[in-house]
């Protein structure tokens, strides 16, 4: 809420030539590999251990056991580093997103909080008692611990959901309810896919422990039980996708098609057909040789070329906003909420200024002058567009490279405006924020991006060689006479 002029904004996170969304990204995709190898492993642990029961078969017992000891040191030992990260890496790159997602979805953070704590108590109880458990009870509590875990995908998904647009925007909005706000036309295709694609994850993680079994027929047996089931996961995630992908805002409908480059998509398309082929071929020919180098390989394959652009993707999709279709990406809150008091700032930002509004601003660029003009340009870009594009020409979506070759500060001011204005609810691209700002600012901002523009180019020219050897002796030699 504004007081005095003043919204309630951080300070800026910016990290040069990578950006902090990478960041957000990369933590959000190693952790997305463990917590979905760790719920689909779940119930492979109690599927594996009720076979075992039921057939009384001790060495398909001791496989379980591995399968449990890879299970506790790899999505809850390590994965439970990744989670902290994730939480300061969006903490300090979005805080007024997270801090709405907390206030608005209070219980049920609670809630998962007090399942994955259940979970990890029971995971060290289930390991360091496997023998001293009466084997029916123990099965048992696999299955329990199996449903546990999912339920934590339950909840936390009902958050991304919400992220994208809330179940009944409006109601939502006028009254804070959270139920209205985490039942979304997404969150059921979204869980289905998801869980699709934790067992093919948690197949690959029983395959690399499926190398330890000495029995060739029982290797085979489980070899070919985790590859269909890995294929299963693959086909059945590739379903819901398309049914989650049909329930998406038209505004993502447009980024998906439009804005994400293709050979992004390509890359994450081509990653899970090499994954199905390679859980055929384990199908067809359970007798390859089962390196554990190779398997270990295929995970950080997949991390890189599928998970790692997956999330990318579904952070772009959600643009403009950061949560629940109110809140933009740079932090500023975009339209009403009643239910939760919160009102637009849109309409002060316009009248008072950016910079003005802004608490961590320096004073020296508050009030924009002919000698600080160029400072106050890159203080509004790194307020306003930092947070999706990097002011560097490295880095996501460098601002160089979206407007290169425009070095007229006329031309630029008309380019913001007819792209980033609008009536306070929506501009000329539904996918980037309002730009609410006073004209000195917004000129600011214009002569700032003109003067990247020359900066870069000057950069390029100087670094691209001549194409003939007697022009570049040419040049030298008209270089030299001017130092002259």
């Amino acid at each position: 809420m504004a007081q005095h002029g003043l919204i309630g904004l951080f300070p800026q996170w910016y990290v040069p030539n990578f950006g902090s969304g990478y960041i957000v990204a990369l933590y959000a995709s190693i952790h997305m590999l463990l917590s979905h190898i760790s719920v689909g492993s779940s119930f492979l642990v109690a599927y594996f251990y009720t076979k075992a029961y039921k057939n009384n078969d001790e060495q398909l017992f001791r496989y379980v056991k591995q399968y449990l000891l890879r299970f506790l040191i790899y999505p809850y030992i390590i994965g439970s580093v990744t989670g902290p990260g994730i939480w300061f890496s969006t903490t300090v790159s979005a805080p007024r997103g997270i801090s709405s997602l907390i206030h608005n979805f209070v219980w049920v953070w609670g809630a998962e909080e007090i399942f994955f704590i259940s979970e990890v108590m029971l995971i060290y109880i289930l390991y360091y008692n496997y023998e001293r458990i009466a084997r029916r009870t123990f099965m048992h509590w696999t299955w329990g611990f199996a449903f546990l875990s999912w339920g934590t995908m339950l909840l936390i998904v009902g958050i991304l959901s919400f992220m994208l647009t809330p179940g009944q925007r409006d109601t939502w909005a006028q009254t804070g309810n959270m139920l209205y706000g985490f039942w979304t036309t997404n969150y059921f295709p979204h869980v289905f896919m998801r869980t699709s694609f934790m067992f093919a994850l948690a197949a690959l993680l029983g395959l690399v422990v499926a190398v330890y079994i000495k029995n060739p027929k029982l290797k085979q047996e489980v070899v070919r039980e985790l590859s269909l089931i890995g294929m299963g996961g693959i086909f059945f995630g590739g379903v819901f996708l398309y049914w989650y992908l049909r329930t998406i805002p038209a505004r993502s409908e447009l980024i998906l098609t439009q804005v994400i480059p293709q050979p992004f998509l390509l890359t994450i398309g081509f990653a899970v057909l090499g994954l199905t082929l390679f859980f055929a071929a384990y199908f067809i020919w359970p007798k390859l040789n089962q390196s554990r180098a190779l398997l270990v390989a295929l995970f950080i394959g997949v991390l890189v070329l599928a998970i790692f652009p997956s999330e990318r993707a579904r952070e772009w999709m959600r643009k403009p906003y950061v949560a629940g279709e109110f809140m933009y990406v740079n932090q500023v809150i975009a339209r009403d909420v009643p239910g939760r008091g919160m009102k637009s700032e849109l309409p002060l930002l316009a009248e008072e200024g950016m910079l003005k509004a802004h608490p961590f601003v320096p004073e020296s660029v508050k009030t924009i002058t002919p000698d600080n003009a160029l400072e106050a340009g890159r203080a509004m870009a790194m307020i306003a567009c930092a947070n999706c594009h990097s002011l560097d020409e490295r880095g996501p979506r460098p601002l160089v490279l979206k407007m290169q070759g425009v070095n007229n500060p006329e031309i630029m001011l008309q380019f913001l405006e007819r792209r980033l204005g609008g009536d306070m609810t929506q501009g000329q691209a539904p996918y980037m924020p309002i730009l609410a700002a006073t004209e000195a600012e917004k000129r600011a901002l214009a002569n700032y991006l003109v003067e990247l523009n020359r900066q870069f180019l000057e950069k390029k020219v100087k670094n691209t060689p001549l194409p003939y050897p007697l022009l570049q002796e040419r040049s030298s030699q008209h270089q030299e006479r001017s130092s002259r």
